[in-house]
């Protein structure tokens, strides 16, 4: 599943990169350049926009109850990788209370990860999709991993899953 999962994302992401130059757009779908490589910046405009210069999606309206940085952070999440909402919400619960500065050992932030695991997330997750992720500590990256992690069918890394 995970191989699948990896591919259908990459063959997506192909795709864009291809047909932007000519001017064939899908609607969803935008590239921007995030340094002296360009990466696709893939997200739904009808749900989502982001900032100029940034790959950072966000929802443009959240329900009423998704309140606050955190429970926002993991609907924008939801979102953009097609993971339920009250899924990702219940492994950050578990995971950390909703806290993004928790910590335990070594595992770190709001899904409680391997500072070597989150890295590797925001690796892929840039090279896949153009979003950006850097810290764990804070709590849009690290449900953009996270969301990222469970789409590609790394969800077993949570225990709480």
């Amino acid at each position: 599943m995970e191989e699948f999962a990896r591919r259908a994302l990459l063959a997506v992401t192909v795709s864009i990169t291809c047909l932007l130059p000519y001017g064939i757009g899908i609607g969803t779908v935008e590239a921007r350049s995030h340094s002296a490589t360009a990466r696709p910046c893939i997200f739904d405009h009808a749900a989502l926009a982001t900032s100029p210069g940034t790959c950072k999606p966000r929802a443009l309206r959240y329900p009423g109850h998704v309140k606050g940085p955190v429970r926002r952070s993991i609907y924008d999440s939801a979102l953009i990788f097609g993971v339920p909402y009250q899924i990702l919400l219940a492994i950050a619960k578990c995971e950390s209370s909703l806290n993004p500065q928790a910590v335990n050992g070594n595992h770190l932030g709001l899904y409680q990860f391997v500072p070597q695991t989150f890295h590797r997330g925001a690796r892929q997750l840039l090279h896949d999709t153009g979003i950006q992720a850097s810290t764990p500590w804070s709590p849009s990256d690290a449900s953009y991993v996270a969301g990222y992690l469970f789409a590609v069918g790394e969800a077993p890394s949570w225990a709480c899953e």
